[in-house]
């Protein structure tokens, strides 16, 4: 008999808390959260913030700290993240590696990362402005733009002393983000320097930076962005290969 898989397990709340957990070098009162988001994620989004603390031996406070933590604004907004993505159903069933990386590439914007790499080939200093969620596609991006001619620093998005300080070194602003819905609430954004770069890979142009991009690489164009964690870092991996193998070849 087939086993059906509950899709909850693909819900963006599922993979924020699993990836929290792994990344967590320490046990702290947040692991405890995560944990009981994992452990409790059937019972989403019908869990309010008392029963989740009690839970997780912990007080609503902390868990409203660690929804932050997380990327949401609110435990409402959290506990509502379960919304997935029908196909992720169909990719389960998906053995070869291959398919998936070249069906990616029909839909990678090929001609925007190019404009991108050409604009970025002669910068020398840039900062990569990032969250938890694409850190590691993030510093893979930072490592391979570094150089004896090139110094690129890499922040969390939150971390806003250190962007606005940073802001006065260099001479170009990259952000990463899937659906850059956080951007419209962080302090910094509205006051990157005229005289710098600006340059975004996302799903979207928030409000709160209309016609500010130099280049605007949209990674809206992959169906399946959202069908899977594996998926949408996939793409974006795909994305920083080509514009980093362009910037090479023009370098």
């Amino acid at each position: 008999m087939k086993k059906i898989i509950n899709p909850i397990f693909h819900s963006p709340l599922y993979v924020r808390a699993s990836e929290y957990l792994f990344h967590s070098s320490k046990a702290t009162v947040f692991t405890r959260i995560a944990t009981g988001i994992i452990e409790k994620i059937e019972e989403f989004p019908h869990v309010n913030i008392e029963a989740l603390a009690l839970y997780c031996v912990t007080t609503p406070s902390s868990v409203t700290k660690f929804c932050r933590i997380i990327g949401y604004d609110s435990f409402a907004e959290l506990r509502n993240n379960i919304t997935y993505n029908n196909n992720a159903k169909h990719y389960l069933t998906m053995s070869d590696e291959r398919e998936i990386i070249n069906n990616i590439y029909k839909y990678l914007p090929l001609e925007k990362c190019e404009d991108m790499a050409r604009s970025m080939a002669n910068k020398n200093k840039i900062l990569i402005i990032t969250n938890d969620f694409t850190f590691n596609i993030s510093n893979i991006f930072r490592e391979v733009l570094s150089s004896f001619t090139r110094t690129v620093y890499l922040a969390n998005r939150q971390n806003n002393e250190l962007i606005h300080y940073l802001f006065g070194a260099v001479d170009s602003v990259v952000v990463l983000t899937f659906t850059g819905d956080w951007m419209e609430k962080e302090q910094w954004c509205s006051v990157i320097p005229d005289n710098l770069s600006f340059f975004l890979i996302s799903t979207k142009i928030p409000t709160i930076l209309s016609g500010r991009p130099e280049v605007w690489v949209p990674i809206n164009g992959y169906p399946d962005l959202m069908a899977s964690n594996y998926h949408s870092h996939k793409f974006m991996e795909s994305v920083i290969y080509i514009i980093v193998k362009k910037i090479i070849e023009i370098a």
